[in-house]
């Protein structure tokens, strides 16, 4: 079996390409994300927001305030 020295440089070529426009592909990808997400997404809302989780320690979970939750995101419609 002959392999040419031109077939392969050109394979080699190709390889070279794909991960030069995938290293590029890439970087753009994670650039754009940092500069689509919020700087903080656990702040404190502002204004007339109001944030909906409110995290308890585990001895204040109860099957009453589960169910004011719940009823509340219902009749809110969110």
């Amino acid at each position: 079996m002959y392999i040419s020295y031109k077939r392969m440089i050109e394979c080699v070529r190709l390889l070279i390409i794909f991960v030069v426009c995938t290293f590029i592909f890439y970087h753009a990808v994670s650039y754009v994300n940092e500069v689509i997400r919020p700087a903080n997404p656990y702040k404190e809302p502002e204004g007339k927001a109001v944030k909906v989780a409110k995290f308890h320690s585990s001895d204040e979970i109860s099957y009453k305030n589960v169910k004011e939750r719940l009823f509340a995101f219902y009749w809110y419609g969110e």
